[in-house]
This record gives structure tokens, C-alpha cells and sequence, in this order.
């Protein structure tokens, strides 16, 4: 168990931290740039940081099951509906899900697109959804990490 905590201490650091620097130092600074340059930023440094976010979400998942079902009495399957550790722990998952089809949506669905459409200088339809969505992650990656806290109390 001390392990799976480690590993899910360290993931959440990386994920939590890195969308902190991302959302507060990388996306203005590259807002001050030409569309064309800020596209190539942008590629470039999602090519650097999607391994690093995908890899640290995947560590969180598989060691947020493993945590839950050490911590879940298994001998008394209520405790997951009628307990306040339930409701949390449910809650936690789905949010997890949303945050993995919301960082889905970001890098695969509409970033490269929105992308292409500042390369091209085309109108750059995507970028409501695109706010959207990345705000949308940024609350859950906040949200998740004071969910497991209250799980611990």
C-alpha cells in the first residue's frame, strides 16, 4: 500500500504541476506569439509534455484502483453506496473519467485541429471549445486531488 501512495503522490505532483506551469506560464507566454510561431510552440511542446501527462494519468488510475479496493472493505459491498468513503471514491471516479475524456478532447480531438487552423490561417473556429474544454480540465485536475485528501480523513 505504501507503494501504490508513493507512486500516486509522485503522478499527481507531476500532473497537478505540470498543468499549473502549462496553464500560468506556457499558454500566455505563447499567446503573446504570431499564430504561425505560436503553432509550432505549441506542437512542439505537446509533443514533449503528452507522454509525461498521459504516462502520470494512467499511473494515477491504476494506482487510485489499486488504493481503493485495499482501502474498500470488500466484505461488505454497501459500504461503497451508503458511506461517505463511497460517495467520494464514486465521485473521484467519475470525475477521473471526465478529466481523461477532457485531456482526449484537448490533444487529440481538437488540438491538432485547432492547430492546423492557426498554421493555415484559417479562422480559428475551434478555440471556444478548445478554452472550454482546457478550463474544464484544469478545475478537475484541482478538484481530484482534494477529493483523495478527504478520502484519507
Amino acid at each position: 500500500m505504501t507503494t501504490l501512495v508513493v507512486l500516486h503522490v509522485l503522478a499527481t505532483a507531476v500532473w497537478v504541476g505540470g498543468t499549473v506551469a502549462l496553464v500560468f506560464t506556457a499558454v500566455p507566454t505563447l499567446r503573446q506569439l504570431p499564430d504561425a510561431q505560436r503553432a509550432t510552440s505549441v506542437r512542439f511542446l505537446g509533443r514533449r509534455w503528452k507522454p509525461i501527462g498521459w504516462a502520470s494519468l494512467l499511473v494515477l488510475g491504476g494506482t487510485g484502483a489499486g488504493l481503493a479496493f485495499g482501502y474498500w472493505n470488500a466484505s461488505d459491498p454497501n459500504v461503497l453506496f451508503h458511506s461517505r468513503f463511497g460517495h467520494i471514491l464514486i465521485a473521484k471516479v467519475v470525475l477521473y473519467c471526465l478529466l481523461l475524456v477532457c485531456v482526449y478532447l484537448h490533444d487529440v480531438a481538437l488540438g491538432p485541429r485547432l492547430n492546423r487552423q492557426m498554421r493555415e490561417n484559417r479562422p480559428q473556429t475551434l478555440r471556444r471549445p478548445m478554452v472550454i474544454v482546457g478550463w474544464t480540465s484544469f478545475a478537475l485536475t484541482i478538484t481530484l486531488p482534494v477529493l483523495g485528501v478527504t478520502l484519507t480523513r
